[in-house]
This record gives structure tokens, C-alpha cells and sequence, in this order.
């Protein structure tokens, strides 16, 4: 399935300098086709997955959902842990330091952040080894 996903930003160079962290993490590349008032981040939108930002087209205020979360799959706690310090590092806020959750599975390793707008992300790790994971 190919998608991309668009949340709003009242202040597009602030949430540029938050997403280019968090996806340089991620090993995601700043899509080309970007503008005053766009930026993305994935593969090639036709060929998969894209992340766009963007003020909202009708003008009003960008503002987030109650219930929404956008989540990004990893394949360790490490770069859990990284995209945790890297969103925090550039604007973000924690809403869930990275970790195990009583409530998932116990090898469901999980982070939860606020972008500088209030959009809620999370990275997450399935199949997680606390004894493989030497900084965890």
C-alpha cells in the first residue's frame, strides 16, 4: 500500500528543523518538490511512503487531534531512543520517554513525542531484546 500522511504547522521552519532530526534518525531524505509553504520526507511519493507538513488550505490555524498519533516503526531501541533525544532536542515535548509499557506487549518497545504544533508521534520497536540492547 503507497500513502503519505500531512499534518498542519503554524510555523513551517520550526517543524522543518523538528522533522529533519527526527528523520535523519530515521534515515528518511527531505523529498524534492518542496516549497515556501511545503516540506516531506520519505521515499519517492509514487513509489511509496511520504510525510508532508504544510499550513492548513483553508487559512485557519493548524491544530491537532485528540486520539491522533502518527507512528514510526524502527528496528531497535536504539533509534527509538535517538528520535526520542533528536525530537526533544529540536522543538519537541515528551509525552513517553522510550520503554516497555505495561499495557503492550513486553517486547513492544515504544516512544511518544509532541511536535513543536502539538501533533502526537511515537517510534516504536516490535520484537524487542532488553538482553540485545546494550544502552537500553
Amino acid at each position: 500500500m503507497e500513502l503519505f500522511t500531512t499534518v498542519g504547522t503554524n510555523n513551517l521552519q520550526r517543524a522543518i528543523r523538528f522533522y529533519d532530526a527526527i528523520f535523519s534518525v530515521l534515515g528518511q531524505p527531505r523529498l524534492p518538490g518542496w516549497s515556501e509553504t511545503w516540506a516531506g520526507w520519505g521515499s519517492k511519493p509514487d513509489q511509496g511512503t511520504g510525510f508532508w507538513i504544510c499550513q492548513p488550505f483553508n487559512a485557519a490555524p493548524a491544530s491537532v487531534g485528540n486520539g491522533t498519533m502518527i507512528a514510526f516503526p524502527v528496528e531497535s531501541g536504539d533509534l527509538v531512543r535517538r528520535f526520542h533525544a533528536a525530537g526533544l532536542e529540536n522543538g519537541g515535548s515528551d509525552e513517553g520517554e522510550p520503554g516497555i509499557r505495561d499495557r503492550y506487549e513486553p517486547d513492544f518497545y515504544v516512544c511518544y513525542l509532541r511536535d513543536p504544533d502539538g501533533n502526537k508521534i511515537s517510534c516504536f520497536c516490535y520484537h524487542y531484546d532488553p538482553e540485545q540492547d546494550q544502552g537500553g
